[in-house]
């Protein structure tokens, strides 16, 4: 089935993805703001909007909100990212229709009360409290931290206590009223559903969303090779080591994925057999390349004791470098093209998965990339190419590192050795 696409009068964009063998349907509001739109006072603004407009409506109390559609069989939740926010539910294809309503009166009518807003500061204060006992997950805010310095991309998305605390009503309307607006806002559905029943169900819940322009300015990230070790009672050291990748217009990223994938990807890829299997290091090990407007990063994560950090690093380094030196086999990228093709054409089974690829790409590239494009882009890549994007991303020796733990003192993890 064709993918549908409109916009209505107000400058609201709608995709629509019809899956004729689903027995659900996935519906998401995507708002192109994050962290990296947040000033330095304000940050975590966007994740706490993201919290706070479940606390109640002008019609709806909190109760209500999920009660309408957990009551229905389905489910609701939200995130925040650095470049978007996005609200979404998955329900039975006779409740679309109240999933829009639900959706839309959140981001439309919201009843921000300043009681709801100080009793939600304490529990995103809980839930940053939880990110520092999680530091897998936390060095991935620090990385980016380190890699981005100055930059909106390195704004922590939870936010900091100060900034969190010092949030108010008034704020938060203004920041809406700036951001939440239809030019910038994607409503994206997907699974058991028909575009021409559906145009019209949007044009009712959010024709009257505001049609004024949100005012961003995008600039190129500049990365640096710097060192940031945190100190955290843990067994552990976790860390991110890294450099810039591609921004989300580069069509270098296709052949970065492939690079990521025979790197790190699964339990195959280099890293995993040379750091895990072939020498005990770490329990875990993967690469991750992520992409944004202004810019994207390649990273390394791993977790092993404060003996093997050195260690670790250093192995690392040499598959970099062997990889750099051009000792790669078509054989081996044919493999990691296998690979990403495999999760590619599995992730269109799921209606929440291409619910949400379709929102993002069309928030951010103006048109949905379907997935044979993507690989067709993928199916191009040769082992020349890896090569290539290897020495420009590896090639100096230069990287950023973040890591989290108990270092030893006296050398190996008290250096970083990066």
């Amino acid at each position: 089935m064709p993918i549908e696409t409109f916009t209505l009068p107000n400058g609201l964009r709608i995709v629509c993805e019809p899956m004729p063998s689903a027995r659900s349907v996935a519906v998401g509001v995507y708002i192109g703001t994050g962290s990296r739109d947040e000033r330095s006072s304000e940050y975590g603004v966007s994740h706490f909007i993201e919290h706070i407009l479940f606390k109640g409506t002008l019609r709806r109390d909190a109760l209500d909100i999920v009660r309408e559609i957990e009551g229905r069989g389905g489910y609701i939740n939200a995130e925040t990212d650095k470049e978007y926010t996005a609200f979404y539910a998955r329900v039975l294809p006779e409740d679309l229709s109240v999933a829009l309503d639900v959706l839309s009166d959140m981001l439309l009518s919201p009843r921000l009360h300043p009681e709801d807003i100080e009793r939600e500061k304490r529990v995103v204060l809980e839930e940053l409290r939880e990110l520092m006992d999680y530091p897998e997950e936390y060095v991935y805010d620090l990385f980016a931290q380190t890699l981005w310095s100055r930059h909106p991309l390195a704004h922590p998305v939870i936010g900091t206590a100060p900034t969190v605390l010092a949030l108010d009503r008034s704020h938060i309307r203004w920041v809406m009223d700036e951001r939440y607006v239809a030019p910038n806002t994607v409503v994206s559905v997907a699974g058991q559903v028909d575009a021409e029943q559906l145009l019209p169900l949007v044009e009712r819940y959010f024709g009257n969303m505001p049609a004024t322009q949100p005012n961003t300015k995008l600039r190129p990230a500049r990365a640096t090779a710097r060192k940031r070790l945190l100190r955290h009672p843990t067994q552990q050291v976790h860390f991110c080591l890294g450099t810039a990748g591609y921004n989300l217009y580069d069509e270098r990223k296709y052949m970065l994925a492939v690079l990521d994938t025979l790197l790190g990807g699964n339990m195959s890829s280099r890293l995993f057999q040379e750091v895990r299997e072939k020498r005990g290091l770490v329990y875990h090990i993967s690469t991750t390349a992520t992409a944004y407007r202004e810019g994207g990063y390649f990273a390394i994560h791993a977790n092993c004791s404060p003996e093997n950090y050195k260690q670790v690093i250093e192995v690392i380094r040499e598959q970099l470098y062997k990889v750099c030196e051009g000792d790669l086999t078509e054989e081996e990228v044919q493999r990691a093209k296998h690979q990403l093709r495999g999760s590619l054409l599995m992730s269109t089974e799921s209606v929440s998965g291409r619910m949400s690829a379709n929102a993002r790409s069309l928030l951010f590239h103006g048109r949905v990339i379907t997935v044979d494009e993507i690989i067709e882009q993928v199916e191009a890549v040769d082992a020349g190419k890896v090569v290539t994007v290897a020495r420009e991303l590896f090639g100096n020796g230069k990287m950023a590192l973040a890591a989290i733990g108990s270092f030893l003192k006296g050398g190996t993890a008290e250096d970083g050795h990066a």
